[in-house]
């Protein structure tokens, strides 16, 4: 199945690790350059999960287009601050057969909304 993981901080990189190890066709997105560069080249985050390698077929982009494409379901990843503007930027990527999965934690401190329903929004 084709997976959209939408944040490569720590959780979405072992998320990563295990859907992918599951037999998944996985593609990560972050919004840093920087990150993506990073995975890239080493198949690991660094800083954030040291020693935690990725298999080889995961894509990683900084294309939110690239990791909606064809995904069967979207795992939203980002910090809760981040839901919002993360939503917004898929939005236009998103199809009516996509499951969104929200693994993020919080609330959004602004509006007082769970983050499903600032996803849904």
């Amino acid at each position: 199945m084709k997976i959209g993981i939408l944040g490569a901080g720590s959780w979405g990189i072992a998320l990563t690790a295990l859907l992918s190890g599951n037999g998944h066709d996985v593609t990560v997105w972050s919004i840093d350059k920087d990150e993506i560069a990073m995975l890239n080249e080493y198949r690991e985050h660094k800083t954030k999960l040291p020693g935690v390698v990725i298999d080889d077929t995961v894509k990683f982009t900084t294309s939110v287009e690239e990791a909606c494409l064809d995904a069967k379901i979207l795992v939203m990843v980002v910090p809760s601050p981040f839901i919002r503007s993360t939503a917004k930027t898929i939005a236009p990527y998103v199809k009516d057969e996509q499951i969104i999965v929200n693994v993020s934690k919080g609330i959004e401190e602004d509006s007082l909304m769970t983050l499903t329903e600032v996803i849904s929004s």
